[in-house]
Parts: structure tokens; C-alpha cells; sequence
């Protein structure tokens, strides 16, 4: 298995979710390449290139799991689509509408040098950058 397959199953066994054999199917076809994007539908076209008999209800109630848990990132882009991330670092992303691609940005290469005051009572717990690109 590879290091990202492994270090997902060691983060799926610390969480309260069963380790069932569709989680584990799932997780396995998440985490294949590593840092990477899908939206649920991307992950039922490789559920059913591996012949898994999984449904797209299943995906989306895994995928929202695994986000709950920490195993996953979700972003949501200018589309309305819904990725999820393998890479659960901070960082930020680029999304071209023409490819629906969605591509890592290094949070050290935005710098925000002003928010808004914060409602009262409020902290801020995470601020994600999605910078939407078409083409010229």
C-alpha cells in the first residue's frame, strides 16, 4: 500500500467510524494518488473502474464522514461543485471553470494582510483562498 493509503487507515482508526469494507474500498480509491481532488462523482467512475459495488449514496455519505473526521477537505468552488482533498495541510487553491480543475496553492504564497472585525462572541477558525481562473 502506499504511504498516503497507510497514513489514511492509521487516521481512520483513530476516529469512532467503523472500519467496514466499503470504507476501507473507498479510503483505498481516495487515497491511491495521493494529494488529489474529486468530487463524488469522480470517485464513482473509479469505484466503477475497480468493479466495487458501491452507490453514489454511499460515496457522498463516506466522503462527508471522512471530511467530519479530518481524513478529508472539502472545497467548494465558484460552480457549486463540492471536491474533496486529499491534502488536509493548509493551503489554498486555483480552480479553472473550463477544466474544472482544481490545483494547490501554497498558503505561504498568500499573504492577507486585513479581515473584517469579527462578530462579536466569534473567532476565525480557518480562512481558505479559492482563486477562480479562466481562460484568456
Amino acid at each position: 500500500m502506499s504511504e498516503s493509503i497507510n497514513k489514511a487507515m492509521e487516521m481512520l482508526y483513530k476516529t469512532p467510524l467503523k472500519a467496514t469494507n466499503q470504507r476501507i474500498a473507498l479510503l483505498k480509491v481516495i487515497f491511491k494518488d495521493g494529494d488529489a481532488h474529486y468530487t463524488a462523482e469522480d470517485i464513482l467512475k473509479k469505484v466503477q473502474e475497480n468493479s466495487l459495488n458501491i452507490s453514489l449514496a454511499t460515496i457522498y455519505n463516506t466522503l462527508n464522514s471522512f471530511k467530519d473526521y479530518g481524513l478529508l477537505r472539502a472545497i467548494k468552488t465558484s460552480s457549486d461543485k463540492i471536491f474533496f482533498d486529499t491534502n488536509t495541510n493548509h493551503h489554498h487553491h486555483f480552480y479553472c471553470k473550463d477544466t474544472e480543475e482544481l490545483i494547490d496553492i501554497n498558503s505561504s504564497k498568500i499573504v492577507i494582510t486585513k479581515l473584517p472585525s469579527l462578530p462579536k462572541g466569534k473567532k476565525i477558525s480557518s480562512v481558505n483562498v479559492v482563486v477562480n481562473l479562466d481562460n484568456k
